[in-house]
C-alpha cells in the first residue's frame, strides 16, 4: 500500500465568501445599505457598522468618499458617516435639559431651609398629658 492510498483525501477548499454578501446574509445588516454598490472598501465600512464599530466608520467613511471616484461609493460612504451622528433635535433636547437642571440645582441651592437662614427652631419638650 502507498502513501496517496493510505492518506484520506484532501477536502476541497471552501468557496470564497465575499465581506459584503456575508454581511448582507445576517440579520445585522443595516436596511438602509442594501441598494449601497459592491465595492471592497465600502463592504468593510458597513460590517463595521453592523458590529456598532463606530470608529471604524468615522475614520474609513471620509477617507474612501474622498479617494473614491465612483459616485455612488461616495454617496454611500457619506450616508454611513451622517448616520452616525446623532439627531440635531436631541442635541438641542440634552443641551435644554442640562439648563433646566442647572437653573433648579442653583435655585434649590439658594432657596434651601429657614427663610433668611435663620436658626433652626428649638426643639419642644413633648407635652405629657395625664389621663384620670
Amino acid at each position: 500500500m502507498t502513501y496517496r492510498e493510505s492518506s484520506p483525501p484532501k477536502p476541497e477548499p471552501a468557496p470564497k465568501v465575499d465581506v459584503y454578501e456575508k454581511t448582507r446574509a445576517t440579520w445585522g445588516f443595516p436596511a438602509f445599505a442594501r441598494d449601497f454598490p459592491n465595492d471592497p472598501e465600502l463592504a468593510v465600512l458597513v460590517a463595521a457598522f453592523a458590529e456598532g464599530d463606530y470608529a471604524t466608520v468615522r475614520a474609513g467613511a471620509p477617507e474612501l468618499a474622498a479617494k473614491t471616484t465612483d459616485e455612488h461609493v461616495k454617496r454611500a460612504a457619506e450616508l454611513l458617516r451622517a448616520r452616525i451622528e446623532p439627531d440635531p433635535t436631541a442635541r438641542v433636547l440634552f443641551a435644554l435639559t442640562a439648563a433646566l437642571l442647572v437653573v433648579l440645582m442653583g435655585w434649590w441651592v439658594t432657596h434651601d431651609g429657614p427663610q433668611n437662614h435663620a436658626p433652626a427652631p428649638a426643639k419642644v419638650p413633648p407635652a405629657v398629658e395625664f389621663v384620670k
